[in-house]
């Protein structure tokens, strides 16, 4: 009878992986995927993508947030249930230094990203309340893709991971782009800075899949532009640009943007999943490249 129902398990299986193969999207092809090369995600009301790991050999989904900058880190949701060693405590603070939180530093003794291991390794559990209203298990960023490129679907919800770089592609029309990342250093340096234009004004944008709303900063903003919401500052229609690819953003919190980089212009604008979740998002961390792709 366990047999029985061990084959009728691993049929289902099959025929779920076989089905998820087949409805592949062209961009696959295009950006040239394997199948073994594509993982089903899944999003939160909020629209930040989750991907699916293992802690000490358990299946955990966590964000994938490409503006965690310490590669992976969990949250207060799942302290009791992962084994773990406490090797001291740390502070929480926000991007312009202010107080945020306590941490307690952890190890645990394994982590599988996407079929690659990694053995005692160094974390954190957080109260995730410090970084969100909705409970959630931990952060995985993109110290973990060094060498890879990594392709988010929204809409499909499915994420590609290669170690293949991107292939050479022209734009078939003005619905996408690709352009270099910039390169920050120390402990920004596996963040996704871009640069861009708002208002046709030159601009460093900061891409950051693991945030719920977008900003800008009020310094590229006329005061008349902003207005107050019920909980923040906002401005409407900004038009923005990214290489060959010109948009606007209906909505956007105004809130002063300090990230602690430096680059020949200003960090005024960060664009988070609200507005990502419309796009193609292709990020090469082998050529170093970012690939947008309007839906």
């Amino acid at each position: 009878m366990k047999a029985t129902k061990g084959l009728i398990l691993d049929i289902c299986g099959a025929f779920l992986m076989f089905s998820f193969i087949l409805n592949n999207p062209d961009w696959t092809k295009q950006l040239d995927y394997r199948s073994d090369e594509l993982h089903p995600i899944r999003l939160q009301i909020n629209f930040i993508p989750l991907v699916e790991v293992k802690v000490n050999g358990s299946p955990l989904w966590v964000k994938f947030d490409t503006g965690c900058s310490t590669g992976f880190s969990l949250t207060s949701a799942v302290e009791e249930q992962i084994e773990h060693i406490v090797t001291g405590t740390s502070t929480e603070r926000n991007p312009d230094a202010s107080y945020r939180g306590k941490t307690t530093l952890a190890t645990i003794n394994s982590l599988e990203v996407f079929g690659d291991n990694y053995t005692a390794v160094k974390t954190s559990f957080t109260d995730w309340r410090i970084y969100s209203s909705l409970k959630f298990n931990g952060l995985l960023g993109l110290k973990y893709f060094k060498k890879k490129r990594v392709t988010i679907d929204y809409k499909q919800k499915i994420i590609g991971i290669s170690e293949r770089p991107f292939i050479s592609r022209k734009n078939k029309d003005d619905s996408s782009t690709k352009v270099t990342l910039l390169e920050a250093t120390g402990s920004q340096a596996d963040l996704i800075y871009v640069l861009g234009k708002v208002e046709d004004h030159p601009t460093v944008i900061y891409i950051d899949t693991g945030s719920s709303a977008s900003f800008i900063d009020p310094s590229v903003l006329d005061p008349s532009d902003i207005k107050k919401g019920e909980r923040h500052l906002l401005a409407e229609n900004i038009n923005i640009s990214i290489g060959d690819l010109a948009f606007s953003v209906t909505r956007l919190r105004v809130k002063e943007q300090r990230r602690g980089v430096s680059f020949e212009y200003p960090q005024t604008v960060k664009l988070g999943s609200d507005v990502l979740k419309d796009y193609l998002v292709a990020i090469d961390k082998i050529t170093n490249q970012l690939m947008l792709q309007k839906y």
